[in-house]
């Protein structure tokens, strides 16, 4: 059985009314929440790093529609839960975010893709954008990075910050 078709997202959707603290405390990024959330797959095979993507999307009303620990189960969830942006580790067990991508793809090819890593360097920005990839981040970003991030690509934008 599968979940009632989604509507679609408001291209107009961003997130310019909800505020969410910038790190150094003095600074708010306003947030506007669309009417309807956003759902969000995350594959990383850190529980805590997962733990904590879903916090902060969750502050701003964005739904994680599930958490994957591997690429092989990213792609599973992924065609299975059909969600509205996947945020993917480029490093993890299995067949990694760079070949889960490539697979996902296949199946959504519209669903855009946020590579959240640790690893920074050309050829890996590179790759993901040739594997289809609409964003890259590495993880000493800050929170609002990561939001800006996630807006842009709901948007159909790219966000490529490296």
């Amino acid at each position: 059985m599968g979940e009632p078709p989604k509507p679609p997202v408001s291209p107009s959707a961003n997130f310019s009314n909800t505020a969410f603290p910038n790190t150094d405390s003095t600074h708010t990024l306003r947030l506007h929440v669309p009417s309807r959330a956003l759902r969000v797959l995350i594959a990383d095979d850190h529980e805590a790093v997962r733990i904590g993507l879903c916090a902060i999307l969750e502050s701003v009303d964005i739904s994680v529609c599930a958490q994957a620990t591997n690429g092989e189960e990213a792609v599973e969830k992924s065609i299975q839960l059909r969600p509205d942006l996947i945020i993917l580790d480029i490093s993890m067990p299995g067949i990694g975010g760079v070949e889960a991508a490539r697979q996902i793809r296949v199946f959504l090819p519209e669903v855009p893709i946020l590579f959240f890593t640790t690893h920074n360097s050309p050829q890996l920005l590179a790759l993901s954008k040739l594997v289809g990839a609409q964003g890259f981040i590495t993880k000493n970003e800050t929170a609002v990075t990561l939001l800006k991030a996630v807006d842009a690509l709901r948007n159909g934008k790219a966000f490529f910050n490296s």
